[in-house]
């Protein structure tokens, strides 16, 4: 049956008994467990069987060990056997080469065979060893999220396609969040050549509290570590989930504000070392992300996660310098996807989307459901690319252990955490292929520092390339190489480094990169490519460049205005105006930025770290962008516009009307949100931007899209639809960020805390 566990928020019919149970008979003298314990120095395995006796008499017998006899004894209660075996034939187990051994033992009639791998988990400074070769663990959280059953799948081939899909996406490791799976997750990670994380069944919890409840998890992870011991991808366990309080974890852990801090690390201390001496084929550490032990063996950290910046230079040197143990990245990424409502459909099972429901109701209410389509798109895009970098970024770092994802697919049931390119049934969003996910995430990743992605024509380009590799053997006589091409795919520079050996178990340095752009004329997109010439590895990142020119000027009769009093004046005079209102007033204005939703916007009030918006949606046909190129979505060229700029709440607004750079709201309010809009206000025209660009404009991107839109606004193509008036338009700019964030808007205000 299934090793107990409190889901930390799923929602699941964990009612009863699951798998298989079953009544079994045995001799009165029996082989009760068999456990094995690689020995890949010595090329032995000791093998302890534990006697059990329900005669009541001692006596002893024949056991065989493999190919071995020995002579067993046992008491009134039963006793214990060890032998060492010779497995200098035995291949080793690992990720890229899962062999795994079996071995029978016979004690009389009663006979158990136990299937185990040879291998070596181990550390080395601040990273992890595998049969003593430096790994990176790229792993994702495995959230018990099963929308038909409510609970996990007790067979091996379930979970055998699940590890392959992982697999697929150049992921290696699966942490299970505040569970335990059942063997046949652990067997099918065996064949599969995945390492797991198991953990204790608690969540968010206060140790010492009640003697029961402590009681119980000791036993708990004994049964774990007995039951699962002998399977070789078992290789890391923590005590649970993000225990309340304690020193220099993460969200609050910091502050030491709880008491009791002192009580909480003897118990933890107490815990793991029972678990370091009960079994030491595994590594240990307290709950994931809070840490008040010294005696853990590696350490999950939030410290330094998440993107700061547009460039791919940072790493996170700075926080393994800090840490004398292996890192792992707590719960990488979190990125949020829009609710996709196809996927209602497919929750046939004991569960239902609700939640989507919700959202797809809402939007109607909002008349913005024709665009639901869009949002799907544009907010799964952007957040793919925003994985990309996040992942870059712990790779790029020298020593540094590994990440767990939350999660390659998403957690719906908490808090709607629609948080990966897969859905909560494995399945891809189309967002991004598993070869595209490899090119930035697998064993061996090309990586580049650069400053920045946006450029004009007068700056040369520089960069700096490695390459991180964890494969399973160093790489001789590696030529790499790389390229620049525009967005038709024409090279436009390219060159390559003396070959080198890469070794295996670091960063490696390839060359330094430098180009010109002199001859581009017109703004485009561009994407750099390194490769690993003969091999599949290679990995690519987008650019801009603008032609170089002097600072844009407003031409064919527009007036620009940062004042409103101003622009209404001009407007009522028939003239076409663009009102910036930048920096004023901005408290009256809802502050934008790049980053979109972290986890889930049910919670954004809660957390400050959430972002409130999902990005830009826009036609990238529109005239307004002819000379600042874009998707319909939010990319790195729209890093600076976002960070200074300033959101309008055109909800009063005609139900089909929609602004020119129209940014998604989140899903917990769904308001009406623009970046650009314009509008017909009397015999004038109006042209609103809501991006900094009058006073930022030494940033590329942010002087040609002012560029671009004033091209816009004196061409003929610049006739506003809508009509509003000056009075809806006073609204529009005043006591916005007041208002936004009323919880009866959101359609979370009917469901029960």
């Amino acid at each position: 049956c299934i090793n107990s566990a409190l889901f930390g928020g799923t929602w699941g019919n964990m009612n009863g008994i699951i798998g298989r149970i079953e009544l079994g008979s045995t001799p009165a003298v029996w082989l009760d467990a068999v456990q094995v314990y690689p020995d890949v120095d010595k090329k032995t395995a000791r093998v302890v069987v534990k006697i059990g006796n329900a005669t009541g008499k001692a006596g002893s017998g024949e056991m065989k060990i493999g190919e071995k006899t020995i002579t067993a004894d046992w008491d009134q209660k039963g006793g214990q056997a060890e032998l060492e075996v010779d497995m200098a034939g035995a291949k080793l187990w690992d990720e890229f080469f899962p062999n795994l051994t079996e071995l029978t033992v016979a004690l009389g009639d009663h006979q158990r065979t136990v299937r185990f791998g040879m291998r070596k988990f181990a550390m080395r400074g601040t990273q992890f060893t595998l049969n003593d070769r430096t790994i990176y663990l790229r792993g994702t959280v495995e959230n018990s999220v099963f929308p038909l059953t409510g609970y996990p799948p007790m067979e091996v081939e379930s979970w055998r396609k699940i590890f392959q899909i992982v697999k697929s996406y150049g992921l290696n490791f699966v942490r299970f969040h505040s569970w335990c799976p059942p063997e046949a997750a652990f067997t099918a990670a065996d064949l599969e050549g995945v390492l797991m994380q198991a953990e204790g069944p608690m969540a968010n919890a206060s140790p010492g509290k009640e003697a029961k409840t402590d009681a119980f998890m000791v036993a708990e992870h004994q049964r774990m570590v007995d039951a699962y011991g002998n399977h070789p991808s078992f290789c890391l366990m923590a005590l649970g989930n993000e225990f309340r309080g304690g020193k220099g974890g993460g969200k609050g852990g910091e502050k030491e504000a709880d008491k009791g801090t002192d009580k909480i690390g003897v118990l933890m201390s107490d815990w793991l070392n029972r678990l370091m001496q009960r079994d030491p084929r595994h590594l240990y550490s307290e709950a994931t992300a809070r840490l008040w032990t010294t005696n853990r063996q590696w350490t999950e950290l939030y410290e330094g996660r998440g993107i700061f910046g547009d460039g791919t230079e940072r790493d996170l040197s700075d926080i393994v310098a800090k840490e004398p143990r292996p890192i792992l990245g707590h719960e990488i990424g979190q990125w949020a996807y829009w609710p996709d409502p196809r996927e209602i459909a497919k929750w046939t099972g004991v569960m239902a989307l609700k939640n989507f429901e919700m959202v797809h109701e809402d939007l109607k209410k909002k008349h913005l459901i024709e665009q639901e389509a869009q949002f799907v798109e544009a907010c799964g895009k952007f957040s793919t690319l925003l994985y990309k970098e996040e992942i870059e970024v712990l790779l790029r770092t020298p020593g540094y252990g590994g990440f767990s994802l939350l999660a390659l697919n998403d957690y719906p049931t908490q808090h709607t955490a629609i948080v990966g390119p897969l859905d909560a049934f494995w399945d891809s969003k189309g967002f991004i292929t598993p070869e595209a996910f490899r090119r930035f995430c697998s064993d061996t990743v090309p990586l580049l520092r650069m400053p920045k992605r946006c450029y004009t024509s007068d700056e040369n380009f520089e960069a700096t390339a490695q390459v991180a590799h964890y494969g399973p053997a160093d790489l001789a006589d590696a030529q790499a190489d790389w390229k620049i091409a525009d967005a038709q795919g024409r090279e436009v520079a390219a060159g390559k480094w003396p070959s080198l050996t890469v070794p295996t178990g670091k960063v490696t340095g390839l060359g330094a990169i430098k180009a010109s752009f002199a001859n581009v004329k017109t703004p485009g997109k561009f994407t750099v490519t390194v490769s690993l010439a003969g091999t599949k590895f290679a990995n690519d990142w987008e650019i801009w460049v603008y032609p170089a020119k002097p600072a844009p000027e407003p031409v064919g009769g527009v007036e620009v205005f940062s004042k409103w009093d101003a622009a209404r004046h001009a407007l009522a005079q028939g003239k076409r105006v663009i009102f910036c209102p930048g920096s004023t007033k901005p408290e009256r204005l809802l502050p934008g930025s790049f980053l979109p939703v972290f986890w889930s916007p049910f919670l954004a009030k809660k957390a400050s770290h959430n972002m409130k918006i999902f990005g830009v949606l826009c036609d990238p046909r529109h005239p307004l962008f002819a000379q600042f190129p874009t998707e319909m979505h939010s990319n790195w060229q729209w890093y600076d516009l976002m960070e200074h700029s300033r959101l309008f709440v055109l909800d009063d607004t005609p139900a089909d009307y929609r602004p020119l750079v129209q940014v998604i709201d989140n899903f917990a309010r769904n308001h009406k949100l623009g970046a650009v809009f314009e509008a017909q206000v009397g015999s004038g025209q109006l042209l609103v931007c809501g991006f900094d660009v009058l006073s930022q404009k030494k940033s590329p991107s942010m002087q040609q899209f002012l560029r671009s839109l004033y091209a816009y606004a004196s061409s003929a193509d610049f006739k506003p639809a809508a009509n509003i008036s000056p009075e809806m338009l006073e609204k529009i700019f005043t006591a916005q960020a007041a208002t936004y964030d009323k919880s009866e808007e959101s359609p979370y205000a009917r469901l029960p805390p």
